[in-house]
């Protein structure tokens, strides 16, 4: 996913918090990685540490289009689920990203899209 860097929050020894902007929305994460710089246009990866539970901070959206906004601590994704495995690993695709969850397995036609809250969500740079 491609993102710009519009503000720096903190930085840390192994973590520095961002404000950042991207074509599905605006949100604060953690960026794992070298420090970014304000304005720096990056290509990242996304990691979700969260576990979805439906009906918890995992449901079916009736949106059909991607997007990501943070708000008071949550980051709130709207994303098509395309597959849950067996073992809950659910794989979600945000716009052209993909990342991996741990999600609770349901009998569910795929893909479909779902609204998700994930208080656990942060950038790794690609390509570094």
């Amino acid at each position: 996913m491609n993102i710009t860097i519009t503000k720096i929050i903190r930085n840390s020894a192994n973590e520095t918090q961002i404000e950042y902007s991207s074509d599905y929305g605006t949100g604060v994460s953690k960026f794992i990685g070298p420090p970014p710089k304000k304005d720096q246009a990056l290509d990242v990866e996304i990691d979700i540490n969260d576990n979805f539970y439906w009906g918890k901070n995992l449901a079916t959206s009736k949106k059909k289009a991607p997007s990501i906004y943070y708000n008071n601590g949550k980051t709130f994704i709207t994303a098509e689920l395309l597959t849950i495995e067996d073992d809950g690993c659910g794989v979600l695709k945000i716009g052209d990203c993909i990342a991996l969850i741990s999600v609770e397995k349901r009998n569910q036609t795929f893909p479909l899209f779902v609204d998700m809250i994930s208080t656990d969500f942060s950038f790794y740079p690609n390509n570094l």
